[in-house]
């Protein structure tokens, strides 16, 4: 009996793990702007230039200064109130899936607030103009236990400082996905200015960067998918920019497309 309890526990730990990662709402990131096209454009053709050059001196990394605002109905963590330890863990494994990419990521400060409607997702502006710290080079993560997507964040944009713009910067996530490895780096993405791979499916244009092959969305794990068979290149199943649980890289486009959107929005 008690190795039956003991595997339902295991079982139900291994299924939540997945909720936590897959289904419809993996992301709640909106569709981009024209303005985000329109410099995603300009990019491709000044990356594909630079490209051509690969003994160039690359620049130097950024170091993103980040908070972490713990937002909880309660002080149980079943109600979302996540430790220090916890969301660092976050930014410590999101470091290494950007390593070599130009961004590394420095924790500058930790908060936890207790508040039923904003642990909802209520009342985003009201919630963020009284926490968001630092500048618009500084990423906010605002972890919250009820929210319907994985997460969601804003793609850069010009903001002057003080502006509805500038206090929606940043990227919400629901609670129990702080230790599943993706959603965190694959928002943080966004933040960066990188489109869903999947974006515009065969149809394009996509993400606009030219080492990720077109797809049509799916949770295919299988690297030998090619949903858009008349387009160049296989489905790239494991970027961190399309949706499934086996996500573990970018590409060097998305590296270049990441630098490009931080030197004209952000730096």
């Amino acid at each position: 009996m008690v190795f039956k309890q003991t595997l339902i526990a295991a079982t139900m730990a291994v299924a939540a793990f997945g909720a936590a990662l897959q289904g419809p709402d993996e992301c709640g990131t909106i569709a981009p702007s024209p303005e985000l096209l329109a410099a995603a454009a300009e990019m491709a053709a000044h990356e594909k230039q630079a490209a051509k050059n690969p003994n160039a001196k690359p620049a130097a990394d950024v170091t993103v200064p980040v908070y972490l605002h713990v937002i909880a109905a309660s002080q149980s963590k079943d109600d979302g109130y996540l430790s220090d330890a916890d969301v660092t863990s976050t930014i410590n494994g999101m470091n290494k899936h950007y390593k070599g990419l130009g961004f590394q990521f420095s924790v500058k400060g930790i908060d936890h607030t207790i508040n039923t409607s904003w642990a909802s997702d209520g009342d985003e502006m009201a919630m963020k103009k009284k926490l968001r710290k630092g500048d618009y080079r500084t990423l906010n993560l605002y972890f919250l236990p009820k929210l319907s997507p994985n997460g969601y964040c804003y793609y850069p944009t010009t903001a002057s400082a003080g502006s509805d713009a500038f206090y929606r910067d940043g990227c919400t996530l629901r609670s129990n996905t702080y230790n599943n490895g993706q959603t965190t780096t694959h928002e943080t993405g966004h933040w960066l200015g990188l489109i869903h791979t999947f974006e515009g499916g065969c149809s394009g244009p996509n993400d606009m960067v030219d080492d990720t092959p077109a797809l049509v969305n799916s949770w295919s794990c299988n690297k030998n998918d090619d949903s858009c068979p008349d387009l160049p290149g296989k489905d790239p199943v494991t970027n961190f920019m399309s949706y499934g649980t086996c996500r573990s890289e970018f590409t060097a486009g998305q590296s270049a497309r990441m630098k490009s959107m931080y030197k004209k929005f952000r730096a």
